[in-house]
């Protein structure tokens, strides 16, 4: 007799959970840059570069980078910006973690404060989120099929698995070349530049994933003009490529994300000489996840009337998906400017999504979140400078699940497909927001596969003390496999002596039993 066996991987979720760490640097200016007088802009990300699973907790090795745009001259009107990083590795406590464990890290930038200490160096402190799953890889060979049955019954059958078929990161960059508006004048001087991604989408198709989205581009600069005021303008660009994944195809669910690690922005002349073109370049990272429908013929059970068929069995968690969608929460509150601000002109809105806390509900999965808006404008108070705040607005929403009576475990992805800030009066503005919260969702339930078989000898003693001849009284949970295997037939013999058309018995149903 032999054993035919596939080998079965399975990812298992042992720890899901969401928290925050505070990130504390000073930054000098450098000798190139004009001293600070006032703080105008503030911008950052945070770019995970390295996971390791430890015992009963993992390292997270990443990058803060921040950009920041100051007043260096309020009387000639003169700015000048400075970039850079801070990288930082955190130890994250998570009970169970092993370290053949696969950790699975987003991280938020939630808070970024800057303060000036006095013109030449700044002090930043960072509030980070990470929002992290543990999982156990499971792999194990079990049996498929038997060969040389010889006298053994066999009993087989299908089971269906989502699977993750690829998990990987790989780089993209997106170059794009675009003309600005018509209606500006040339660039002379960029005094800031921006660049964020709405509405990202990654479909899988047969070899590739597609992706797509929009650069939404921000610009602040002085034209050559004498007298001129500071200029600014906004583009969406929107860009789609393809990424070979031999892996992929177009029947997969994919689960990827796309992040924006950093960006260039340009400023080239075009065909006449003139300061007109600006040439984008994002790098991203794809977190790719591929998910497949997975059919299984596994041997569920052996055994033989000659031979003692001791199968043994393993207990494996399998998923099924459950829902996967996207759904969509508007976002609209008026926002009271601070004190000493007061708004002439809005110039460019920007945010970001942070999901603080996930509960099930009887429907579904309640999401409680925020939305941080950055607003830039022209500070009305101050002769219509530049000037920036920022807004946390807490949003809650529900997303509808079918079925979450059942064990089931999910992931939920935020981003922004659209943001904007109407002047309401110098005061006060309104926020408008609509925010994507892409779900995935799958049941769990457990399965047992085969994975090998011990021979043995009979017992003759307990066969002899078998009747030959037994009418039994079908009782409830028996098949026509259980009793067969118990009393030493076969499950045709069974059929065959008692002339049933099928294998489907009942409780209370006699059977004519005949001992082989």
């Amino acid at each position: 007799m032999e054993l035919i066996k596939k080998q079965i991987n399975n990812y298992t979720w042992k720890v899901k959970n969401v928290m925050q760490f505070t990130l504390d640097d000073t930054v000098n200016v450098p000798d190139n840059l004009l001293d600070m007088e006032r703080l105008v802009l503030v911008k950052g990300n945070v770019v995970i570069e390295e996971t390791q699973a430890m015992v009963d907790r993992f390292q997270v090795k990443g990058n803060l980078n921040y950009q920041i745009l100051y007043l260096a001259d309020k009387e000639s009107n003169t700015f000048d910006s400075l970039t850079g990083r801070v990288p930082f590795v955190e130890y994250i406590n998570a009970d169970g973690t092993k370290e053949t464990d696969y950790i699975e890290v987003h991280a938020s930038l939630n808070d970024l404060t800057v303060t000036m200490l006095h013109s030449r160096k700044l002090s930043l402190r960072a509030l980070i989120g990470i929002d992290y799953q543990v999982k156990e890889m499971e792999s194990f060979d079990a049996v498929t099929s038997i060969e040389d049955e010889g006298s053994a019954e066999v009993l087989s059958g299908n089971i269906s698995m989502m699977s993750l078929m690829m998990q990987d990161k790989k780089p993209l960059t997106v170059e794009e070349q675009v003309e600005i508006p018509g209606n500006k004048p040339d660039i002379y001087q960029v005094i800031w530049k921006s660049m964020n991604v709405t509405n990202p989408q990654i479909k899988s198709e047969d070899g590739y994933l597609l992706i797509s989205g929009n650069l939404s581009v921000f610009l602040v600069y002085t034209a050559e003009e004498e007298g001129m005021p500071i200029q600014y303008f906004t583009l969406e660009v929107p860009f789609e490529r393809r990424m070979d994944v031999s892996a992929s195809t177009a029947d997969m669910i994919s689960g990827s994300v796309l992040c924006l690690d950093q960006y260039h922005i340009t400023v080239v002349p075009d065909d006449k000489g003139q300061d007109r073109i600006l040439e984008l370049a994002a790098d991203f990272t794809v977190e790719i996840k591929l998910y497949g429908e997975e059919e299984l013929k596994l041997v569920q059970d052996a055994y033989s009337t000659d031979v003692m068929i001791e199968p043994v069995w393993k207990e494996f968690s399998l998923q099924h998906l459950l829902m996967r969608n996207c759904a969509k929460t508007r976002i609209s509150e008026t926002i009271d400017m601070p004190k000493s601000q007061s708004v002439l002109q809005i110039c460019y809105t920007e945010g970001s999504v942070t999901i603080e806390e996930t509960k099930r509900t009887p429907k579904g999965i309640s999401v409680d979140g925020v939305l941080s808006a950055q607003v830039t404008y022209l500070n009305k108070d101050d002769n219509g400078t530049l000037a920036s705040d920022t807004f946390d607005i807490p949003f809650t929403s529900e997303i509808e699940v079918n079925g979450m009576d059942q064990e089931v475990t999910y992931s939920i992805v935020p981003f922004i497909d659209q943001i904007q800030a109407v002047q309401m009066s110098d005061s006060q503005i309104e926020i408008k927001a609509e925010i994507s919260l892409e779900l995935l969702a799958f049941a769990n339930e457990r399965a047992k596969a085969v994975l090998n078989m011990e021979i043995k000898p009979v017992n003759l003693d307990d066969k002899m003390k078998l009747p030959g001849i037994t009418c039994y009284i079908v009782k409830p949970g028996d098949t026509l496999w259980s009793i067969a295997k118990r009393y030493y037939t076969t499950v045709d013999r069974i059929r065959e002596i008692n002339k049933l058309e099928s294998d489907m018995i009942y409780s209370g149903d006699k059977l004519v039993i005949l001992k082989e």
